[in-house]
């Protein structure tokens, strides 16, 4: 791989003074004295150039940075060089951020990062460097490093027009060396620029390189409708590869295929097994149609809590109008117990009005959904009710209790504050668990914070990590546990590796109620 043009050095010359008027000096003293007084002039112009780089003058960083990476005036030194361009790239200086990418490409005076490399060289490129452009453009055809950078500049249009067929082309040429990266990204670039024969054999290369993406699009352009011969045969095969392979949008793609018979065999249990996986995964269009499963009970059992749940997760990553003409259809329509359930939780939730709530989820009762029993008996325990009935309550939630995850977790409420029953611990913790084990991430987390605060049992770190890990693959983490977890990974607590940088992430993370922030702007 060619290694960045670096900047010359200049090296100031200056003329001969001469104070001997008349006397003649030999030709060999001579020239000593003036190698000398060059060599005194070379050094008196690097000490100005290292003055002007410790003063400030990004130009002069740079050139410190250039001895000291190639050993010329100075001891080579990558460690000094790197530090020299990083001060000239904090001033903004094209030459020092290119060249402090190349410290990173090669792995010289830092850690070797071919991600940060790209980002400083674009950076560079972006500012203006259209030296680096062009030559990294004349050296594609031997360096695939080369030709994606390059590609990645006329894909986003940084230094150069947007083009996505230029872009094509460099991707092509990394392809050609060997890069799945390249393969890919010609194929995008191609489906962009709608030469989309062109992009397939590229995402096929890919596909059979166990690219993901390459899985996934060649997949969908052989489903059909993509200017393309369809081979449905060979599609799902991409796809299903994909998906198993972990990609959400993959598994997303599985779900509607086997929920339309669409290539394969209709089966609602695998689609919203594929979307539920998806769901899992922060994927919005896998979220929305796992939320839509569980409210039509389609290849899963009805749940309007989990379904309320992950449709509101969805609203606000691109499906809040799709939710708001949902709930108008379902309006016009009528006698919708999902409709009345959605009634219900605004009027719990937002307005308190327990008395209407009430009256909501009895009709969803009455379409046999479990939580139209379960919310009034919520309602029954809620201070706010002008006539709480707990010990009906806890009656009610006793009989579904055994098969629904969310009535467990409100009867282990009752148990462990006993609130119309007597209290027990005990019997409390059991019924978190059951409802724990039912994957309800409102257990794993009330049930973790048991454990790790050792409250009525005693304190077992391990058990409360495993409930708060499971709430976050489940996307139910509390903002309390997200801190509590962050701990553990911080100081290696329970058996956990230290990891900081897990530990940072889950201190990011940002629990927001979304049931509540979507009913509300919703026009019910």
């Amino acid at each position: 791989m060619n290694k960045i043009l670096l900047s010359a050095i200049i090296i100031l010359f200056g003329g001969l003074g001469c104070h001997a008027k008349t006397a003649k000096i030999p030709k060999s003293n001579a020239d000593s004295i003036a190698a000398a007084e060059r060599t005194r002039e070379i050094r008196d112009s690097l000490n100005v150039i290292m003055d002007k780089a410790k003063g400030g003058d990004a130009s002069a960083m740079n050139e410190v940075g250039t001895w000291y990476y190639t050993g010329k005036h100075v001891a080579q030194d990558y460690a000094q060089a790197y530090e020299w361009w990083k001060k000239a790239s904090l001033k903004a200086n094209v030459r020092g951020i290119a060249n402090l990418g190349l410290c990173y490409q090669l792995g010289h005076g830092v850690e070797r990062d071919s991600i940060d490399a790209i980002r400083l060289y674009l950076k560079s490129i972006k500012e203006g460097n259209k030296t680096l452009l062009s030559q990294r453009s004349e050296n594609a055809m031997k360096s695939a490093f080369d030709a994606m950078l390059v590609g990645d500049c006329y894909e986003n249009g940084i230094g150069v027009n947007k083009d996505y067929t230029k872009a094509a082309q460099f991707y092509s040429q990394a392809a050609a060396q060997g890069s799945v990266d390249g393969m890919r990204q010609a194929g995008i670039c191609y489906l962009n620029a709608k030469e989309n024969s062109k992009a397939l054999q590229y995402f096929e290369r890919g596909a059979s390189k166990g690219d993901l993406s390459c899985e996934y699009w060649a997949g969908k352009m052989l489903m059909g409708g993509m200017s393309v011969p369809s081979n449905k045969q060979q599609g799902v095969v991409y796809l299903l590869k994909a998906a198993e392979g972990g990609m959400p949008a993959a598994q997303t793609e599985m779900g509607i295929l086997y929920a339309e018979g669409d290539g394969v065999t209709k089966n609602l249990q695998q689609a919203a097994e594929w979307h539920r996986k998806s769901a899992l995964q922060g994927n919005a269009k896998g979220m929305w149609n796992y939320g839509n499963a569980l409210k039509d009970g389609s290849g899963v059992s009805k749940d309007y809590d989990q379904a309320l749940f992950w449709m509101t997760e969805a609203s606000p990553q691109g499906y809040q109008r799709a939710f708001k003409k949902m709930v108008a259809e379902m309006d016009s329509i009528g006698n919708d117990p999902f409709m009345d359930y959605l009634w219900g939780m605004k009027l719990y939730l937002i307005d308190g009005n327990m008395k209407e709530a009430t009256e909501q989820f009895k009709k969803v009762e009455k379409a046999k959904i479990d939580e139209g029993k379960i919310m009034q008996s919520v309602i029954l325990t809620s201070q706010r009710n002008e006539k709480p009935n707990a010990k009906k309550a806890a009656k009610e939630l006793e009989k579904l209790a055994p098969t629904n995850p969310e009535a467990a977790f409100y009867l282990a409420t009752l148990y462990e504050t006993g609130n119309g029953v007597a209290q027990d611990m005990t019997k409390a913790i059991e019924l978190y668990r059951k409802s724990a084990d039912m994957d309800y991430g409102k257990a794993q987390c009330y049930l973790a914070d048991i454990y790790y605060e050792g409250r009525g049992t005693d304190k077992d770190l391990a058990t409360a990590v495993s409930l708060y890990q499971h709430a976050l693959q489940n996307r139910q983490l509390t903002q309390n546990g997200a801190t509590r977890l962050a701990e553990c990974y911080e100081n290696g607590l329970a058996g956990l590796q230290t990891d900081k940088k897990q530990a940072e992430q889950l201190r990011k993370w940002k629990y927001q109620d979304n049931i509540v922030n979507v009913i509300k702007e919703l026009n019910l």
